[in-house]
């Protein structure tokens, strides 16, 4: 739930874990892997990447809306940091979530996410990239 929650927060994070466990539970997906959470939390990735996909609309109405917010000062971004990481894409902000918040290292990342460590290192640098560009803003 930590894990769905850090993706796609508070709100949907039941609804991501829910879909996953029935999806997962009807097939028997869990029988016989020798990593049963490496491949919940890759399949929770999966779900949380194929509803960012769903939502393009919505995303474009957000961008839009924050087009006409009135700009925060320098001095508030420590306060929005959560919220600038949950504008991250979904995979950037698992490695950020993973790395950050439960301290696993590139390698058991790549495990987890089911990809390169190379390929964590690229999203953590692709985060940080953006995070301070938004804070320098």
């Amino acid at each position: 739930m930590r894990y769905a929650t850090a993706l796609v927060g508070v709100s949907d994070a039941g609804d991501v874990v829910s879909s996953v466990v029935t999806r997962v539970m009807a097939k028997d997906r869990l029988v016989g892997l020798d990593e049963p959470k490496a491949y919940l939390m890759r399949s929770i990735l999966n779900e949380v990447r194929m509803r960012h996909r769903s939502r393009t609309r919505e995303a474009q109405a957000v961008l839009a809306l924050k087009a006409d917010a009135p700009d925060r000062r320098q001095d508030d971004h420590i306060d929005h940091v959560p919220d600038l990481i949950m504008d991250l894409p979904p995979s950037n902000r698992a490695a950020v979530f993973l790395a950050y918040y439960e301290q696993y290292t590139p390698t058991e990342i790549a495990e987890l996410m089911g990809c390169r460590a190379g390929t964590v290192r690229r999203y953590l640098h692709l985060a940080r990239a953006k995070l301070k560009e938004v804070i320098n803003e």
